[in-house]
């Protein structure tokens, strides 16, 4: 749809897991039911997606999307996250796994390394979490558009009328 409209998004970063709060272990039951939810929201989708136990933080990808924004691969580089996420069943919290999907969409692997060790991108990602606190944003994704939000995995159909003004979705309050 971004490509067809000639539509800009601006990807903001969220965590569900904050860095530095562990949170406690889940049931069996929960996780029998969180892979099961996954697998059917992918199979509504006609996308293969598996639950990922490997993944508990996400601040390094999310400050490498930085990087990749910065340097023209943002979409790119999301992808190959979501792909290493619920595909690949990758850490998409570690430096090495990171490193090797941006080098495989193009981006310089030194540099884009240095940025995840030096935390470079840090304060951008902790301003876009602050944001969306502020929003009232507390689950992802979360689609917004002329000040209109709408939360979840949405059909085309959807988004289509968010972006044209026609759908439903609720107000953030801005202020």
């Amino acid at each position: 749809m971004v490509k067809d409209r000639n539509i800009s998004v601006e990807w903001k970063a969220f965590e569900l897991r904050p860095e530095g709060i562990e949170l406690p272990e889940k049931s069996p039951k929960y996780l029998a039911q969180a892979k099961a939810g996954i697998e059917a929201l992918g199979r509504k989708y006609g996308l293969v997606m598996t639950f990922n136990e490997k993944s508990k933080h996400s601040r390094l990808a999310l400050e490498g999307s930085k990087f990749a924004e910065v340097h023209g691969l943002g979409n790119e580089y999301h992808d190959a996250v979501f792909a290493a996420q619920f595909q690949k069943q990758e850490n998409i919290n570690d430096v090495n796994v990171l490193t090797e999907l941006a080098t495989q969409i193009g981006l310089n692997q030194e540099e884009f390394q240095k940025a995840l060790v030096t935390r470079i991108y840090e304060q951008a990602v902790l301003r876009d979490v602050e944001e969306a606190h502020r929003l009232g944003i507390h689950t992802v994704p979360c689609y917004i558009v002329d000040g209109r939000a709408l939360y979840g995995a949405q059909s085309y159909e959807t988004l289509e009328k968010l972006l044209q003004g026609t759908g439903t979705g609720f107000t953030l309050d801005t202020n």
